[in-house]
């Protein structure tokens, strides 16, 4: 996929970043903070969190320096480096692309919220049945996950092997 790569990482990435960022803006105005109001028989739960850490708070006791340097400094080399390798590389899919965007945009989010948020990234979604739960996420995280899910299921397990 040469055509268009650009425009298409963009706009893949505009509108995730506009969802992401307009439901943590929602959120933080307009939900009770650290009070979860439960949807569709408590499969769904709603309410304004923040999170220190990344994935189920790991890393929130970590000192500020620490966050910066992992959660800020070294996920914004990682951001610049995917961005660098979704434009140049030659031969990635147009779906391999869509999935690499999403997960940089996922991690831009995130990264906006720490840059303008001391640190933490908002969170308000909790998901599951009875005491089966996962953590407290945003769309950020959703559009990292699929983005993840795709990138493994379209790209070939052992591309050497499909070579010969």
């Amino acid at each position: 996929m040469t055509e268009n790569k650009g425009v298409h990482i963009a706009l893949v990435c505009a509108i995730c970043l506009i969802l992401d960022q307009g439901t943590k803006w929602w959120a933080s105005d307009y939900l009770v903070a650290w009070q979860m109001t439960s949807y569709w028989g408590d499969i769904v739960r709603i309410g304004y969190t923040e999170n220190l850490g990344v994935f189920l708070s790991f890393g929130a006791d970590f000192t500020p320096l620490q966050r910066t340097l992992f959660f800020v400094i070294a996920i914004g080399v990682f951001l610049s480096a995917l961005m660098g390798y979704m434009l140049k590389s030659h031969d990635l899919t147009k779906l391999q692309v869509t999935s690499l965007s999403l997960i940089f945009a996922g991690g831009l989010g995130n990264l906006i919220d720490r840059v303008l948020n001391q640190g933490a990234v908002i969170d308000f979604i909790n998901v599951g049945v009875g005491s089966l739960r996962t953590g407290v996420f945003n769309i950020a995280d959703v559009a990292i996950m699929i983005g993840a899910v795709i990138i493994i299921l379209a790209t070939p397990m052992n591309a050497q092997k499909s070579a010969t």
